[in-house]
């Protein structure tokens, strides 16, 4: 008496005929999704890996990109996540999001650069795939979105202008506070963005601000060269916890406003430099 085959849940099917058969199965657009959100949130490692190179050999099929991103973009989020912990002592907002980005788009070329057949050496392609997310992570994490478009000096005599020019401390105090006044308010914001950069000012620079500062030699010391003229950064997590939002919906905020602000206020960079 034959015994019956073990039942699988639907998803595990699909997760199942594809391992099995190395092929990326004919689906319709609600399997795929759900094929997907399984992927996304699967906990074995090594079968994420698995499936991802199957969709990568397979990268003629509509679908072998959707299943790709699927098992690849967690590996690249915890990656980024490591990588900014041991880069910098308390990565800001902008560092984090920016080294995700650059996993991400690293994938993306992976994806369009397929390679016909990896070599022989042992698990290649998670190495091929390992290295990439890793030389995402530190190759674009310091490219700012919000800065995109600023057209370069072509007179170089501004810069030595601005390094020698003597402004009134006074006058460039009501400067800055007029300037200030004008970005808080300004009436094209959105309610929370509006809201977060008066929390902001309401906090002021002993509250709202942190230093930069690396680890040397295994300690958090100001030994290094990238210590040395350290300048103050907004610290993330005081304004979110004063705000009550999540660090990654703060991070969102300034990322938008800086992009409404800078088009508004210092659209060719110029702001800064002496008349």
């Amino acid at each position: 008496m034959s015994t019956a085959a073990p039942f699988l849940p639907p998803v595990l099917a699909m997760v199942n005929e594809l391992l099995t058969t190395k092929q990326i199965p004919v689906l319709n657009g609600d399997e795929m999704e759900i094929l997907c959100s399984h992927l996304f949130t699967m906990r074995d490692r090594d079968q994420r890996i698995l499936i991802a190179e199957i969709a990568y050999y397979n990268h003629d099929d509509p679908q072998a990109l959707n299943i790709f991103l699927a098992c690849t973009m967690p590996l690249a989020q915890r990656m980024a996540e490591r990588r900014a912990n041991r880069i910098f002592v308390q990565p800001t907002a902008w560092q984090s999001e920016a080294m995700y980005d650059g996993a991400v788009a690293a994938l993306l070329e992976l994806f369009e650069r397929k390679r016909s057949q990896l070599s022989c050496v042992p698990h290649a392609f998670r190495r091929y795939l390992m290295r990439t997310i890793i030389f995402g992570t530190t190759y674009a994490f310091r490219v700012r979105q919000e800065n995109f478009g600023i057209q370069a000096v072509e007179d170089l005599t501004l810069f030595s202008a601005v390094n020698n020019s003597h402004r009134n401390p006074v006058e460039r105090d009501v400067i800055t506070r007029e300037l200030l006044e004008q970005v808080t308010h300004f009436p094209h914001l959105r309610e929370d963005h509006s809201r977060m950069l008066k929390i902001i000012t309401a906090l002021g620079p002993e509250k709202a601000l942190r230093d930069q500062s690396y680890y040397w030699n295994g300690r958090h010391e100001a030994r290094s060269k990238q210590n040395r003229g350290r300048r103050a950064m907004l610290d993330s997590d005081a304004v979110a916890k004063a705000m009550g939002v999540s660090r990654m919906k703060l991070q969102n905020l300034l990322k938008e406003s800086r992009e409404i602000l800078r088009d508004v206020f210092n659209r060719d960079g110029t702001l800064f430099m002496a008349s």
